[in-house]
């Protein structure tokens, strides 16, 4: 719950991809290329601001100067058969899937269910559905997103949720939303974009 890093540590180092939780459980964070993106709950709305001025309880990042680009199958829409694709699209480009690694992943989504955290500091029980009851959620449908995601298969419970090996969290195109990605159900057209090695 409480700040364990201030994202100001980010600021100006060169190609920082991040993604993670603010102190406290009071939004969400994403930083692509070095540019930060805050999500916060404010009554019944979501403001976005591009600041560093934040603490993360939760915070995973990666410096990557150089993607590459794979076309994702057609036939891959639900969240299960892209982490799949993921692993094998990464294994085929030289990435050592037994480690953390970063990936992008942008275009038109079919569907995207989405939340921002915004705990209630007097509940001490975290589950999944809390994190979903305090915080505001979404459906985001036929609509153009870029994605910051991180894998990990040892990962459960401290940078994923438990039971996932996937932690993503997305923006609209012209930045009117961005949150935590619950659900995803992709659309034609999508790239991945993974490390160069």
């Amino acid at each position: 719950m409480e700040g364990t890093i201030s994202l100001q540590e980010l600021e100006g180092k060169p190609h920082v991809y991040a993604l993670g939780a603010m102190e406290n459980l009071q939004g969400e964070i994403q930083v692509i290329d070095g540019k930060p993106l805050l999500s916060r709950r404010t009554n019944e709305m979501v403001t976005l601001s591009e600041s560093f001025e934040a603490s993360a309880a939760l915070l995973v990042y990666a410096q990557v100067p150089e993607w590459q680009t794979v076309a994702v199958a057609s036939m891959v829409r639900s969240q299960g058969q892209f982490e799949m694709f993921l692993l094998q699209e990464a294994k085929k480009v030289g990435i050592d899937v037994t480690k953390p690694f970063p990936f992008l992943l942008t275009g038109t989504v079919a569907r995207l269910d989405w939340h921002i955290v915004n705990w209630d500091l007097n509940n001490t029980q975290h589950t999944e559905e809390n994190h979903l009851q305090y915080g505001l959620n979404g459906v985001l449908s036929n609509g153009d997103v870029e994605i910051i995601g991180f894998y990990s298969k040892d990962h459960q419970g401290i940078f994923t949720h438990m039971k996932e090996k996937t932690h993503m969290h997305f923006k609209t195109d012209n930045v009117s939303l961005a949150g935590h990605v619950d659900r995803i159900f992709l659309g034609n057209d999508m790239i991945l974009k993974l490390p160069k090695q």
